[in-house]
């Protein structure tokens, strides 16, 4: 690393005496350039270049294929002054620009932007380049300019400029910079291209940055976005794509950025709680109490933080958070702003308590609010479900979850059908669960499972629609070929059918799948008395019996009677 900042000092060195010919401001000019090299993530150099600087809090411009693929970067500037590289402000791949920001706590010598366009013909002046001897501007002029983004010039000069011009500043007559040159085309090249300065001063990272290839091919740590919802959704797409330590930073960031916000501090906070860190959590709530104009969101907002947090496996109670701090949270951000969403809060933290009824008080109070919804009918049948009330209530509470939806139903119905589904099952209102598992089934398409279909023919079964029965088990099998439970089941659909040879290759082969399963011998030793092999039948009976089948020890018990009586239903255990 030594080596790699004394190149960069050595190689940034301006001269010291300059000749008449050199505009009177190139000495203030040419202490903007910048020599830079990027690193990979070892610290090994990849490449070497320039650049300069476009203001005085240390952003610079340089060309994207300098930059790409790098981890890190070092610049030194025309005083010789050394800078670390600490975010990409935006990047053109199509113009091959890079601006970036370096880390300085002091201001930086800067180039200053034209706030027009050139025009045809204009002379300028072309900043040497860092490294040569011969501190000498290029006299030049603007040959000819290509329009684009309606205020912007790509620039054709007059004359071809040696490869290490690029990214040299293009200078106008009153020392303000128009464009920055650009690669050449092809080695015989007799002319040189600019691109305008104050294009690449526009660009910049926004909300949908994170899943930017051009972006992503730096390595870098990006610039926050400047609007404040757009760093939420840059945040938002970031976090997975992050490493822990660039993930903090950009928090941090956030923090600096908006310090008057209390957003980036619950953000913080959150993050902090994730990786155990408890106390700077809640420094970071205190501040964020401490800044917030509504201070209801961030009682939310810390109370929603517990909440998970207790919900998390392994969690040791910090201090007092534990699911009553959660709790009365929620309650104090009612009490300062009496919101819906604060009660729904307040209903999840009683359920996470166990506190059933008061939380189903919770969710039903917001069903006459502009909240209602199917969910809420059917958090409300889940607690007196988990309260131990009758099912019919619970059948009447999802009964208008499912009236929240009109027909044809669309996909969001889909939850609230199936749960309507499996209480009707208990009820034994087997046709009624078959029509919504039949709806649900339209609404969710391929991604039902095989669970699915064998709880529909399980009702089916019920209902004696044998041949929709057949074709759901063996939809099962198909999704799941290795499930003993569904080869069993199987057989049990054929043995109810009178298909006992059918049957019996089903039994086997959950016996086969898995060896220990008393259901599967169990129906293989009752196929096989209905097919006079008596002897096998009750072998496989007795090895059913041995593991703890008790319907199989009922059958042979009968077998040793003489009455020879065999259950009619053959059902497995669910």
């Amino acid at each position: 690393m030594k080596k790699i900042i004394f190149i960069l000092t050595c190689l940034s060195t301006l001269g010291g005496h300059l000749v008449a010919q050199n505009p009177k401001w190139f000495k203030k000019a040419a202490k903007a350039q910048i020599s830079i090299v990027t690193m990979n993530e070892k610290g090994d150099m990849l490449q070497s270049g320039s650049g300069f600087f476009i203001d005085k809090n240390g952003t610079a411009l340089a060309d994207y294929q300098l930059f790409k693929q790098a981890s890190k970067a070092k610049v030194v500037s025309g005083e010789g002054k050394e800078y670390e590289v600490e975010a990409i402000v935006g990047v053109s791949s199509l113009y091959d620009l890079v601006k970036f920001r370096v880390k300085t706590d002091k201001d930086t010598p800067a180039l200053t932007i034209s706030d027009r366009m050139g025009v045809k013909h204009e002379h300028v002046y072309v900043l040497p380049y860092p490294t040569k001897e011969n501190k000498m501007c290029v006299n030049d002029t603007l040959h000819d300019i290509q329009k684009f983004n309606e205020k912007y010039g790509y620039y054709t000069l007059g004359r071809p400029l040696d490869e290490k011009y690029l990214n040299s500043p293009v200078m106008d007559e009153e020392g303000e910079v128009l464009g920055m040159i650009q690669r050449k085309a092809n080695a015989s090249a007799t002319t040189s291209y600019a691109v305008s300065v104050a294009y690449g001063n526009t660009l910049c990272t926004n909300g949908m940055s994170s899943a930017d290839n051009d972006l992503n091919a730096i390595h870098i740590r990006k610039a926050l976005p400047a609007d404040e919802a757009d760093i939420r959704t840059f945040l938002f797409m970031t976090a997975s794509r992050s490493d822990s330590a660039t993930y903090n930073q950009y928090l941090n960031d956030y923090a600096e950025q908006f310090p008057k916000s209390s957003e980036p501090y619950t953000q913080r906070a959150d993050f902090y709680m994730a990786h155990g860190n408890y106390a700077a959590a809640e420094e970071d709530m205190n501040a964020a109490m401490d800044v917030a104009e509504k201070k209801d969101e961030v009682y939310y907002a810390f109370s929603k933080l517990l909440y998970e947090l207790n919900l998390k496996p392994g969690y040791t109670v910090y201090k007092d958070w534990d699911m009553n701090k959660s709790l009365s949270l929620a309650g104090e951000a009612y009490k300062q702003n009496p919101l819906p969403l604060y009660t729904l809060q307040e209903g999840n933290t009683l359920y996470a308590l166990k506190d059933y009824e008061k939380a189903f008080e919770k969710y039903l109070s917001l069903t006459g609010t502009n909240m209602r919804s199917a969910n809420l009918f059917l958090y409300a049948a889940q607690c007196k479900r988990m309260a131990g009330a009758d099912t019919l209530q619970i059948l009447a509470l999802q009964d208008s979850a499912v009236a929240c939806f009109s027909k044809p139903y669309l996909k969001d119905a889909a939850p609230a059908l199936l749960e309507r589904s499996n209480t009707l099952l208990a009820l034994g209102r087997y046709r009624d669960a078959i029509l919504d598992l039949n709806e649900y089934e339209h609404l969710m398409g391929d991604e039902l499972t095989a669970y699915f279909y064998y709880r529909r023919e399980q009702a089916e079964m019920q209902c004696r629609m044998f041949q929709q029965a057949v074709d759901d088990i063996d939809r099962a099998i198909r999704m799941e070929p290795k499930e003993p439970l569904y080869h069993a089941e199987r057989a049990v659909v054929y043995y109810r059918i009178g298909e006992f040879a059918e049957a019996l290759s089903s039994a086997k082969k959950s016996a086969e799948l898995n060896p220990e399963f008393g259901d599967a011998y169990r129906l293989m030793g009752i196929c096989q008395l209905k097919l006079n092999q008596r002897e096998e039948g009750l072998a496989h009976l007795k090895k059913a019996a041995e593991l703890g089948d008790e319907s199989a020890q009922a059958i042979l018990q009968s077998e040793e009677a003489g009455n020879g009586e065999q259950p009619q239903d053959g059902t497995t255990k669910q």
